[in-house]
Formats: structure tokens, C-alpha cells, sequence
């Protein structure tokens, strides 16, 4: 009686069996293949874009690109898959992409873009003053590449805008450091910040307080008569600014009766004479 019983049930297991087989089989028959074309998934990928599905995108516009690497949409999904990296902050993983893209495209519009977006990938990682400049400086340097290369972009005129934001960011950061030594008293170490504000970040908005700064400075080793060239500049300059209403407390009349004779000297003509 079991060995009939089993019997069964090897048989209805075998018939099971045939019939997922056959059913799969007739649906695999009747499905139709999904591959899309290039513009459609590049389409895709704009609209995961659009709706701010940064993954999606990096997916689909990566799809274009392995898929189709002959089709004109390859190259674009490249540069759309390094800016929704950049949009889903994954900003390691942009730059490399974008430096491949550049590496193997050295000309083109999506070239211009490539390096502008990666510049923008070292912006945005830029930190308050007081903190490690390298990233601000590698950013400064990315945008100053775009100006030089590409002057009449479409990408220029923003990258002069950064380049004016990022000079001021690392002339505060200098400034800050040479405040810092001038009131641990190291004056000579604090010269050296101030010297290098003003050599390399003369339209920063910290020039007035930086000229001020080094009146105090130079004051402190026994440099009068620098001092006293600093302090002209200053007030010749910038007449109405605070720095140079406080630098008249710096000095007396006596040392004060000489200062005319430097109120013209030019910042860069002064400090480049004078410390080199």
C-alpha cells in the first residue's frame, strides 16, 4: 500500500513539475524583450534627474553609456552621470569621472563644462575660514584654468565671480592667521601672512585691515619708518575706511610728519621693494 502511494506521489510531483515548465515557457515565448533604445534611456535619465532621483539617473545615464558607447548620447550621459554624482554629493566619485572625461576628450563644449563642473565639485567642499584652504585653493585654481582657456565661455563669468569669493575666503584665513602670531607675540611670523595677503590677494576686501595689521606688526620689531609707509598707503587708499581712521592712534605727530612723502607708493611696488 505505500509503494502505491508513493508512486503517486512521484507522479504528481512530475506533473507539477511539467506544468510550471510548460507554463514558464509559454510566457517566456510571449514576452517581448525590453532593451531600449539610446534616446530613451537617456530619456530616462533626465526624468530621475528632474524628479531628483540622483541614483536612478547615475544608473540610466550609465546604461546609455555601456550600452551605446558609439552613439552621439554616450558622451553627454558621461558628463550627466558625473553631475548627478555631483547632485547626490558623491563628489569623490564626480571628480574622478569628470578627470577621466577630460583625459579622453581634451577639446569640445562638454570639455569647457567638464572642467567648469569640476571646479564646482572642489566649491562646494570648500570650508569656512580658519580651516584647511587646500580644497579652496584647488578650486581657485580649477576656475583661474576655465578664465585662462576658455575666456569667452559661457562658464567665465561665473568663474570670475568664484575666483573673487574664493581670494577673499583665503585672504581672511591668512589675515586670521597673522592675527593670531601677532597676539602670541611672533610679529616676524605674522609680517610673512601679511606680506603674502597683499602679494597675492590685492582686491580682497581685507587689504585695509591687512595694511593696518602690519603697522602694529612692524611697529613691534622697531621698523618705524615701514611702518610709517604702510600706514600712508592705508590712509592714501582707502581714506574713509575705519582701518585707516584707527591706524592715526598707531602713531605721533612726530612720526607722522614724514608720511606724505609715501602716501603714493603703490601696494605692489611698496611690499615687493621692501620685503624682497
Amino acid at each position: 500500500m505505500k509503494k502505491i502511494i508513493n508512486k503517486y506521489l512521484i507522479i504528481i510531483q512530475i506533473l507539477s513539475s511539467l506544468f510550471l515548465l510548460t507554463n514558464c515557457t509559454s510566457f517566456n515565448k510571449n514576452e517581448k524583450p525590453s532593451q531600449l533604445s539610446d534616446k530613451a534611456i537617456y530619456s530616462e535619465g533626465l526624468a530621475s534627474l528632474k524628479k531628483g532621483n540622483y541614483k536612478q539617473a547615475i544608473l540610466e545615464f550609465d546604461k546609455v553609456y555601456f550600452n551605446y558607447p558609439f552613439s552621439s548620447l554616450a558622451s553627454k550621459s558621461e558628463i550627466m552621470t558625473a553631475y548627478s554624482l555631483y547632485e547626490n554629493n558623491e563628489l569623490k566619485k564626480a571628480i574622478t569621472k569628470l578627470n577621466n572625461f577630460i583625459e579622453m576628450n581634451p577639446k569640445g563644449e562638454l570639455t569647457q563644462y567638464a572642467h567648469y563642473l569640476l571646479a564646482m565639485c572642489y566649491y562646494t567642499q570648500t570650508p569656512s575660514q580658519d580651516r584647511d584652504p587646500s580644497l579652496s585653493i584647488k578650486a581657485l585654481n580649477y576656475f583661474k584654468l576655465i578664465i585662462s582657456k576658455y575666456p569667452n565661455s559661457k562658464y567665465a563669468k561665473d568663474s570670475k565671480l568664484k575666483i573673487k569669493y574664493l581670494k577673499n575666503t583665503l585672504a581672511k584665513n591668512e589675515l586670521n592667521i597673522g592675527k593670531f602670531y601677532l597676539s602670541t607675540g611672533a610679529p616676524a611670523s605674522s609680517i610673512r601672512r601679511f606680506k603674502f595677503i597683499l602679494n597675492n590677494y590685492q582686491n580682497s576686501s581685507v587689504i585695509p585691515e591687512t595694511l593696518f595689521r602690519l603697522s602694529e606688526a612692524l611697529l613691534i620689531i622697531g621698523l618705524k619708518e615701514e611702518a610709517i609707509k604702510s600706514n600712508a598707503i592705508l590712509s592714501y587708499n582707502f581714506p574713509n575706511n575705519k582701518w585707516a581712521k584707527l591706524s592715526k592712534e598707531l602713531f605721533d605727530n612726530k612720526l607722522d610728519t614724514n608720511k606724505s612723502e609715501y602716501s603714493k607708493l603703490s601696494i605692489s611696488n611698496f611690499f615687493k621693494n621692501f620685503f624682497e
